[in-house]
């Protein structure tokens, strides 16, 4: 495991000297707990998601490597960190692997920010989430700090029951990193998740109810708030652009333009036409920001195919959204429902 180091609110000498000392003392119980896993059957204090992704092709990387930006949006005020995050516990989308990869040669390329990689849970203890200035959720689901339930016949009733409370724990965690004034992106399928938990759902913003334009669907974005920090950069003076992409609907609950600054939206007009679309509101919000706490949240739905990730326009949306929550890039949080006020 890469050990995670600081560059978040420019940590002092002893700070990271503890930080050490605790990861030393947490990697060395951890031996000693694997060493007592495999005597007492307690695998479940070490296990970690691990997943066959299909890996990415030169092909791939090659498209990605043509639709990259060469700068950032805007300098970057310190050297930047973020954890990007993509464990499942329910469907697992093909194009993570790809998606991962665009992520960490879009922060290279640019030079906005570093990226470590990585499922393991062990990175949302909170000593090893403050020193992140972000942390991208890349379409995890379900409970994503938990085995799939296919599995569940591997773990004691114990050990399940460990694994959902540690679940619990490190999902609060990741709560209070961003009320803290840490940054979260959502990618995608970061709606699909956790739904037991209903401050997770507030904080990203929304619930996954579907999705009634699949992914061969086509379909037209519409830039709500063209001037926001986050689109003016990325879309200029277009109002609108299209997709073949797959676009989600969200449950009534905890979605709602009262909360959420709303940047995008699906124009059913000039979409493929679909007959399972069902707010009555026929809101369906497609990218959005929000405060929680001292932190910030951005989330885009944008994420479902392959080809997103070596779109160059899509691509410097996911860059703009970066630098939104590590705080380099400004942004009006006021939701979209108090801007008339």
């Amino acid at each position: 495991m890469q050990e995670p180091t600081s560059n978040k609110n420019v940590l002092s000498k002893n700070t990271i000297l503890i930080y050490r000392m605790k990861i030393n003392t947490l990697t060395a119980v951890a031996v000693l707990i694997a060493g007592s896993s495999l005597i007492a059957g307690t695998e479940h204090s070490t296990w970690v998601p691990r997943f066959n992704d299909k890996p990415v092709s030169q092909n791939q990387i090659g498209q990605i490597q043509r639709a990259l930006p060469d700068d950032p949006i805007v300098e970057p005020m310190e050297p930047r960190k973020v954890l990007l995050f993509s464990a499942t516990a329910g469907f697992r989308h093909k194009s993570i692997p790809m998606g991962k990869m665009a992520i960490k040669m879009l922060g290279d390329a640019t030079g906005a920010y570093e990226t470590v990689a990585s499922d393991d849970p062990m990175y949302f203890e909170a000593d090893a989430l403050a020193t992140f200035d972000a942390v991208i959720l890349l379409s995890p689901t379900q409970d994503f700090f938990m085995p799939d339930n296919k599995q569940r016949g591997d773990f004691s009733d114990e050990g399940w029951a460990w694994l959902k409370a540690r679940h619990q724990r490190l999902v609060d965690n990741l709560i209070d990193y961003v009320r803290q004034g840490g940054g979260l992106m959502g990618i995608h399928a970061a709606t699909d998740s956790c739904y037991g938990h209903k401050e997770y759902g507030e904080t990203i913003g929304g619930y996954f109810d579907g999705h009634p334009w699949t992914s061969n669907k086509n379909v037209t974005i519409v830039i709500e708030d063209p001037e926001h920090g986050t689109m003016a950069p990325v879309f200029g003076d277009e109002d609108y652009f299209k997709l073949v992409e797959e676009i989600y609907q969200f449950r009534d609950k905890p979605y709602s333009r009262e909360r959420l600054r709303v940047l995008m939206s699906l124009d059913l007009e000039r979409s493929d036409p679909v007959d399972n679309a069902k707010r009555a509101d026929k809101d369906y919000a497609v990218a959005w920001v929000q405060s929680v706490g001292e932190g910030r949240v951005f989330y885009t739905s944008i994420g479902h195919n392959n080809h997103i990730y070596a779109n160059p326009l899509m691509l410097k949306h996911y860059l703009a959204g970066i630098q939104f929550v590590i705080g380099d890039l400004d942004g009006d949080t006021t939701p979209s429902g108090k801007l008339s006020e």
